[in-house]
């Protein structure tokens, strides 16, 4: 005697909503009524959760083992560390000694307020997305997830 009973249609597409199985138009169709089923969000995050947990328990690929490797690696962590600071220093550097040479110039006025608009804009973009990043980092389900 069989005591399972078959999934619903709805938990049918859940499934098929997590897995990334559904079409655009049926993606849009389930998303409005997840809106007004307070049931199917639940199962969806359910499967959700079930798909983090069986990535996780998922053997490591020999390149996972790899990445961790140099990971550790002083020499790996060395380059990096000084490729990030040599890029950032030579960024700084080259936007003020351009933007001195810009200035001693006799470039129109608006290039002179023009080019220090577009590289403060960049700047405080970049600010605002690393801040983001930070602030929604302990949030993040994927944080200790490993492949």
């Amino acid at each position: 005697m069989r005591n399972e009973r078959e999934p619903t249609r709805d938990e049918l597409l859940a499934m098929a909503y997590v897995d990334g199985e559904l079409s655009a138009e049926g993606r849009a169709e389930l998303e409005s009524r997840l809106g007004q089923s307070p049931e199917l969000r639940r199962e969806v995050s359910e499967l959700k959760e079930l798909e983090l947990l069986a990535r996780a328990a998922a053997p490591k690929e020999p390149m996972d083992h790899e990445w961790a490797a140099l990971a550790k690696d002083p020499v790996q962590r060395a380059a990096l560390g000084l490729g990030w600071t040599l890029l950032i220093v030579g960024f700084l550097g080259l936007s003020a000694l351009g933007l001195w040479q810009l200035f001693r110039s006799d470039a129109p006025l608006a290039l002179k307020l023009l080019v220090p608009a577009l590289l403060l804009g960049g700047a405080l973009l970049l600010g605002a997305t690393l801040r983001a990043r930070l602030r929604t980092l302990p949030l993040d389900p994927y944080r200790k997830v490993q492949r």
